[in-house]
C-alpha cells in the first residue's frame, strides 16, 4: 500500500482560455484508507481519476504514488482503474482469462501454468467460478463483468486503486453485492482507494474520508463521520438534503430555489465563491454576504474545519476569515 497524494492537480482543455475541468485540486488518499469523493454530474470526479492514470493530460501540479510522480512511474505503475461501464473496459473479443492474464505485469509469473493459477486465484477472489476465465464478457451479466474489471485490476499488483462510479451502471440488486466485494477486497489487501461516487449512501458505507467536489474543485473534505454528520459547506448539505432516506422519499424532496438552478458555465465559473449563484445562505438570500461575489474563499480553506471553501462555514451567523476588500 502507499500514499495517493493529488498536489495541485489542474487539468485543462483547450489552452490557457480553454475549460478547466479540474482547478487546483489537493487531496490525500492515506495509505490502506479509502478516500470517498463524490459531487454532482460535471464537477470534475472523472477527470481526476483520469489524470491519475494518464487518461487525461495535468496542465499543472502532479499526482505523486508513494512520493514518486506517476508520469515517472514504469507503463505497469502500481495505480489501477475500474471504469464505470465493465463492458466497454473488457475487450470483447478476448476471454476472461486473456484480459486478466494480459494485465500481469512481465516477468512477475514466468510461465503458462503459473498465469492461468493466478488468473484463477484473481476470479476466487471476487467471487466467480474460476471456470469463467474462458467465457467472453458478453457471456456474462454486467455484475460479473464488473467483477472481472476488479479482477484485472488487481491482476496489475496495484498499490492504491481507483474505482469510478463502478455502481452506477448495476441493477439495483447487484449493487449491494459489488459493494462487499470491494470493501472485503480493500480491506484483504489493505489497498489505498479512491472510491467516486455521486452516491452518499455508498460513500458513507465505503470511505473512512469523503471529500466533496464542486466546479473542478474540493470544497470541503475530512473523516467520513464528521463531514456527513456535520458538513461545513452549503454545497455538502444540499447533497445531503437531496439524497432519499429511510424517512425521507424523493417526493419529499424540496431544494432551494437556489439549489435547484442550473450550475454556472464551467467554462466561465464565477468569480470570488463558485457556489454563491446557487448558495442557499449565500447573497442572493443574505445582502449582507457580498464577499462571496469578490473573494474566493478557497484560499484559506485551509484553515476552516473540514477545509471547507466557504466564508460562513460554521454557521449561517458567522463572519468570514477573510475580510479583503469589505468596507470599514
Amino acid at each position: 500500500m502507499s500514499e495517493l497524494i493529488f498536489d495541485t492537480v489542474s487539468v485543462r482543455y483547450g489552452g490557457r482560455r480553454g475549460l478547466a475541468a479540474v482547478d487546483g485540486v489537493s487531496l490525500t488518499v492515506p495509505a490502506g484508507k479509502v478516500v470517498g469523493l463524490v459531487g454532482e454530474s460535471g464537477s470534475g470526479k472523472s477527470t481526476l481519476a483520469r489524470a491519475a492514470v494518464g487518461l487525461s493530460p495535468i496542465s499543472a501540479g502532479r499526482v505523486l504514488l508513494g512520493g514518486v510522480d506517476v508520469r515517472k512511474l514504469p507503463r505497469r505503475r502500481p495505480l489501477q482503474m475500474v471504469f464505470q461501464d465493465p463492458y466497454s473496459s473488457l475487450n470483447p473479443r478476448m476471454t476472461i482469462g486473456e484480459s486478466i492474464t494480459e494485465a500481469i505485469p512481465r516477468g512477475v509469473l514466468p510461465g503458462r501454468s503459473a498465469r492461468k493459477e493466478e488468473v484463477a486465484r484473481l476470479l476466487e477472489l471476487v467471487n466467480l467460478d474460476p471456470d469463467r476465465a474462458d467465457h467472453l464478457p458478453g457471456q456474462m451479466s454486467g455484475g460479473q463483468r464488473q467483477r472481472v474489471a476488479l479482477a484485472r485490476a488487481l491482476a496489475g499488483r496495484p498499490e492504491a486503486l481507483i474505482a469510478d462510479e463502478i455502481t452506477s451502471a448495476l441493477d439495483v440488486s447487484v449493487q449491494g453485492a459489488v459493494l462487499n466485494l470491494v470493501r472485503s477486497v480493500q480491506r484483504q489487501l489493505d489497498l489505498s482507494m479512491l472510491f467516486i461516487s455521486h452516491n452518499l449512501a455508498v460513500i458513507r458505507y465505503l470511505s473512512d474520508i469523503v471529500a466533496v467536489m464542486y466546479l473542478g474543485r474540493i470544497v470541503e473534505a475530512g473523516p467520513a463521520e464528521q463531514v456527513l454528520a456535520d458538513p461545513q459547506h452549503p454545497y455538502t448539505r444540499d447533497l445531503l438534503d437531496a439524497a432519499p432516506s429511510a424517512h425521507k422519499s424523493l417526493f419529499d424532496l424540496e431544494p432551494s430555489a437556489t439549489a435547484d438552478a442550473e450550475p454556472p458555465d464551467p467554462h466561465y465559473p464565477p468569480a470570488g465563491c463558485r457556489y454563491h449563484p446557487r448558495c442557499p445562505v449565500g447573497p442572493l438570500v443574505r445582502s449582507d454576504r457580498e464577499i462571496c461575489l469578490r473573494a474566493d474563499p478557497a484560499e484559506d480553506a485551509a484553515s476552516r474545519r473540514h477545509a471547507a471553501a466557504c466564508h460562513f462555514s460554521e454557521s449561517e451567523g458567522h463572519e468570514p476569515a477573510i475580510s479583503r476588500g469589505a468596507s470599514a
